[in-house]
């Protein structure tokens, strides 16, 4: 008999941080299911895929800690190189802290870290950076005023004064 569980897309677990390298986190999540109506503990693996340009994982993140995630792909492990169960997502991340202390529309200062042609990268807090059309004089290092404009999927965009 199979055991009874639930777990799927959207989920939230609380998982305990097992390894962080500079592009992924890999997280254990422990699950209680049961077999035969016997309580089991079982062990799955995750990981928090890191897309977000100048992100650095070493200083949001530390080995053992436990944080809330949030399931957005299930895999089959037998499938993949690092037998991982789920793709997650940490339901905080610093760019949300950042928004809680300024919010949607208010004014801040940022430092522009690089251009890339008709784009800026703004740094605006450690490990919280936004990408933004390119001022006429804008240049690196320069420090500018910003209106944060929409906050979504951690992606901040704001305009540049």
């Amino acid at each position: 008999m199979k055991p009874k569980t639930s777990y799927g897309i959207g989920k939230i677990y609380s998982a305990q941080i097992r390894s962080i390298k500079k592009d992924k986190v890999f997280f254990e999540i422990k699950l209680l299911s049961f077999f035969d109506f016997e309580p089991q503990e079982i062990i799955k693996k995750a990981a928090f895929f890191i897309k977000i340009k100048n992100f650095n994982p070493y200083t949001s993140f530390k080995i053992g800690e436990t944080i809330d995630v949030k399931v957005i792909r299930l895999f089959n492990h037998k499938e993949n190189a690092c037998l991982l169960d789920y793709e997650v997502v940490p339901c905080i991340l610093p760019a949300d802290e950042y928004i809680k202390t300024h919010p949607v529309g208010s004014t801040v200062q940022g430092k522009i870290d690089t251009i890339t042609g008709a784009t800026m990268t703004i740094f605006l807090a450690p490990n919280v950076y936004a990408l933004t059309k390119r001022s006429k004089h804008a240049h690196t290092g320069q420090i500018v005023d910003c209106k944060i404009d929409k906050f979504h999927n951690q992606k901040i965009s704001l305009r540049v004064f």
